[in-house]
């Protein structure tokens, strides 16, 4: 096992709950990657960039297989909705571990990379080589993660409302938008 520290810090020590703690909705998006990151990212290595609206669309998709599949409220429902999260989850977790560990990896290889240089070492060619293959590994991982952590999103909004037995319905990004521009302008006047 490796002794992994907190970025910034010399004496702080990550243990790495999402080894050991069952995959949840909190654990992913503690370990989601920042949007702002994946984007830059992906043009910084000409990579695509993640679909725009994919979590709206695994939430049609999702909300519409829940209506197809498990009609009304009975009582296999509540296990099914599991059946459908659970795995998506899991997934979308090992997809952020994966990202992260070979962002780590890299930066050890770039570490390496740089001794090397500085203590004059002349066959360069295939450390840096292989510095560079292992970072555009961790981009394109980074990538697969986000887009697994928005499929998860889209799913577990489907499958809450189905929970709730609330029915499905389009989100409205620009209601949303304008009520927390309402809510921050109460909150700072008030």
């Amino acid at each position: 096992m490796r002794i992994e520290r907190v970025p910034g810090l010399t004496n702080v020590l990550r243990f790495p709950v999402e080894l050991r703690a069952r995959p949840t909705l909190a654990l992913l998006r503690e370990m989601a990657p920042d949007v702002r990151e994946v984007l830059a990212i992906a043009e910084a290595f000409g990579l695509d960039v993640p679909v725009p609206d994919l979590r709206a669309r695994v939430d049609v998709a999702t909300a519409e297989h829940i209506v197809d599949h498990f009609p009304g409220s009975d009582a296999m429902r509540p296990g099914a909705l599991n059946g459908l999260l659970d795995p998506v989850l899991q997934m979308a977790v090992a997809a952020c571990r994966a990202a992260h560990d070979a962002f780590v990896e890299a930066a050890r290889a770039q570490e390496n990379l740089l001794g090397a240089r500085t203590a004059g070492h002349v066959w360069l060619e295939l450390l840096r080589e292989r510095t560079e293959s292992l970072t555009l590994r961790a981009a394109g991982l980074l990538i697969e993660a986000h887009a697994r952590v928005e499929a998860a999103e889209g799913v577990a909004r489907a499958v809450d409302l189905a929970r709730r037995g609330e029915p499905w319905v389009q989100r409205d990004h620009a209601a949303e938008g304008g009520a927390l521009v309402e809510i921050t302008l109460v909150r700072r006047t008030g």
